[in-house]
């Protein structure tokens, strides 16, 4: 796994003027790395019974990306979520009982 470091920058400090009054400053994080970022949401209906599904990229990955996941659930369920399969295109996910709720999908991939 790869990582990075952020720094601030003042997006309004890159021209060197000064005026008599300055600027807010507009600050924004800069990577010195190429940074892909992809969030998605599965949908899950305990009437469904489904356990698993699957969800494509939308990205282009060229190794495997690093995939979080969150639980939200609208009656309160206690489930367990794991990461079966995981690829450049694709990743599995399954869950220890059909429940109504959401599963938050975080793709982050840190190339060079």
């Amino acid at each position: 796994m790869a990582g990075t470091a952020f720094k601030s920058i003042d997006k309004n400090r890159f021209k060197k003027i000064y005026p008599a009054k300055r600027f807010a400053p507009v600050l924004a994080k800069q990577s010195e790395k190429n940074i892909v970022l992809e969030n998605t949401k599965l949908v899950f209906t305990e009437a469904s019974g489904q356990t698993t599904q699957t969800y494509t990229f939308t990205e282009a990955y060229s190794t495997i990306p690093t995939v979080t996941h969150g639980v939200r659930s609208v009656d309160g369920d206690m489930v367990l979520v794991k990461i079966t399969t995981l690829t450049t295109q694709a990743v599995t996910v399954e869950v220890s009982a059909a429940f109504d709720g959401f599963i938050d999908l975080h793709i982050t991939e840190i190339g060079s």
